[in-house]
C-alpha cells in the first residue's frame, strides 16, 4: 500500500517518541497582497495531532519550521534559503506567488510538496508534488470553467454563452487566469486548439476578464464592468476578503444569484462571511474538494468521508491555536496536506525520511483514498503539468445554513489537454 486508508482516530492514542523529522513550511502571512494565516495554523494543528495521537511519521516526531513570507520575489527566496540552511527533511510550500523558491530546495536536495499550486513552477517542476486538493488553480480554475459552461446549465436551466471572469491581479493570478480560465474558454469556443472532447462545442461562447488587485477597497467599477458584459454566469477566485468585497459590490449594483449565477473557488470559503451576506448569498456556488472537510458531518452517510470531517471538526480545534481560522479559506487544505504526508509515510519500510515520503508520493496512482481529498495520482500527471497530483473538485451551493454538495467530483483539466502553456 502506498498509504494508509484513514479509518478514524485510533482507539488508544500513540505519541511519537523517535528522532524528530523537520518539515519546513513556507507560507504567506501579514501582507494585504496575500495572507493565509489559516494555512499555518492548520498545518501546525495537524502536526501536533499526529505527534500526540498517531505516532508521528513512523514514530518520528514532526518538527515544523515555519517561515512566514510576504509577497515579494526576494522574500520568497529568503524563506527558501533559511529553511534549507535549517536542514529540513522536506518542505511544504503552501501558497507561493512566484515559484522561484523551488530551485533553491531542489539544489539542496530537499523534497518539495505544494499544498496549493498556483504558478507554472508548481505545475511543471519534475520531482515536485503538488498534492493540493483540486490541483490548486490547475484543477480548480479549469473546473470552474467546466462547471460554468456545462454542469450549471442543467442546474439553473440556462444556456451559457457569456461568462464573466473577474480575476485576482497578482503574479499567479495572471498565470491562472490566462492559462487555466481564458484558455479553456477559448478551447470550448474553438479559438484555441486543444484535444478536449469539448473543443469547439460552443462556437458562440464569449468571455470577459476583469482584473482586480488584492485589497482594493472599492471594486464597484470592476463589478460594473462584469455586469455590463451581461454574463450568463460569473466565476471568481481570490483570497477570501476580496471575494466577499466583490460580492458586496455586486449586491449594491442590484445583482442576485437568481439573476446571474456566481461560482466562487474554495479559496473564498468563509462561513462567517457567507452568513453575513444574508439572502444575497443564498444560491452562490463554491468549489470544494472530493471528500472535503467543510461538509457538515450530519449530512454525510457513514463512511470514509464522514470520518475525515468528524476528525477535523473534533481534533483541529483541540490542537489549533486559533480555532476561528480553521474553517476559513485554506484551513482544511493545511490539515489535509499534513494528513496526506502522514498517510504516505505509513507505507515506508524502515526509517521515515523526507525522500522516502517523496518516493511514496511519486508512486501514487489514484488507487488509494487520500485524507480530505480525491486519491492522489502523481504518477499519472499529464505533461506539461507533471507536478500536479490532484485534479478533481466538487461543487457546493450555499443554502443559507450550510454548503450543500451538488456535484461530488468534477475534473475539468481535460479542457487544457493538448494545449500550449499560455501564462500571459
Amino acid at each position: 500500500e502506498a498509504n494508509a486508508i484513514w479509518g478514524g482516530p485510533p482507539a488508544e492514542p500513540v505519541a511519537a517518541e523517535g528522532d524528530p523529522i523537520k518539515i519546513g513550511v513556507q507560507n504567506l502571512e501579514g501582507d494585504p497582497a496575500g495572507s493565509f494565516p489559516e494555512y499555518s495554523v492548520a498545518v501546525q494543528a495537524a502536526a501536533d495531532y499526529i505527534n500526540a495521537e498517531l505516532n508521528g511519521l513512523g514514530g518520528r516526531e514532526i518538527e515544523i519550521e515555519l517561515c512566514p513570507s510576504i509577497v515579494t520575489p526576494d522574500d520568497s527566496q529568503r524563506c527558501a534559503n533559511e529553511l534549507a540552511a535549517e536542514g529540513v527533511d522536506m518542505v511544504l510550500s503552501t501558497i507561493n506567488f512566484f515559484g522561484n523558491h523551488i530551485g533553491i530546495y531542489q539544489g539542496a536536495g530537499i523534497p518539495v510538496v505544494v499544498g496549493t499550486p498556483i504558478t507554472i513552477a508548481d505545475f511543471t517542476s519534475p520531482g515536485v508534488f503538488s498534492i493540493g486538493a483540486g490541483g490548486g488553480c490547475f484543477g480548480v480554475h479549469t473546473g470552474l470553467v467546466d462547471f460554468a459552461t456545462d454542469g450549471i446549465e442543467e442546474l439553473e436551466g440556462i444556456d451559457v454563452q457569456r461568462v464573466g471572469v473577474p480575476w485576482a491581479d497578482t503574479p499567479p493570478g495572471v498565470v491562472c487566469y490566462n492559462d487555466l480560465e481564458a484558455k479553456p474558454l477559448d478551447v470550448i469556443n474553438g479559438s484555441e486548439p486543444g484535444d478536449s472532447d469539448r473543443a469547439g462545442t460552443k462556437p458562440d461562447l464569449e468571455h470577459i476578464g476583469v482584473p482586480i488587485a488584492p485589497a482594493t477597497p472599492d471594486v464597484t467599477p470592476q463589478a460594473t464592468e462584469v455586469l455590463d458584459f451581461d454574463p450568463d454566469v460569473i466565476i471568481f477566485s481570490a483570497q477570501g476578503a476580496d471575494c466577499w468585497n466583490f460580492v458586496d459590490a455586486l449586491g449594491r449594483l442590484g445583482w442576485t444569484p437568481d439573476d446571474i449565477p456566481l461560482v466562487l473557488s474554495g479559496a473564498c470559503t468563509d462561513f462567517d462571511a457567507l452568513a453575513a451576506t444574508g439572502d444575497l448569498g443564498v444560491g452562490i456556488y463554491l468549489t470544494g474538494t472530493a471528500n472535503g472537510l467543510f461538509t457538515p458531518a450530519d449530512v454525510l452517510p457513514d463512511g470514509e468521508h464522514k470520518t475525515y470531517v468528524t476528525t477535523y471538526n473534533e481534533k483541529a480545534p483541540e490542537y489549533g491555536r486559533d480555532a476561528s481560522l480553521l474553517f476559513t479559506g485554506f484551513g482544511g487544505q493545511g490539515w489535509a496536506s499534513m494528513m496526506a504526508i502522514w498517510q504516505f509515510a505509513q507505507g515506508i519500510d524502515g526509517e521515515v525520511t523526507g525522500q522516502g515520503i517523496a518516493d511514496a508520493l511519486a508512486a501514487s496512482d489514484g488507487s488509494t483514498p487520500t485524507y480530505g481529498a480525491a486519491p492522489l495520482d502523481c504518477a499519472g500527471a499529464s505533461a506539461p503539468y507533471v507536478a500536479v497530483c490532484s485534479r478533481d473538485i466538487s461543487v457546493q451551493q450555499w443554502n443559507g445554513e450550510f454548503l450543500e454538495t451538488v456535484i461530488d467530483s468534477l475534473d475539468g483539466s481535460g479542457l487544457v489537454a493538448g494545449t500550449e502553456l499560455r501564462p500571459g
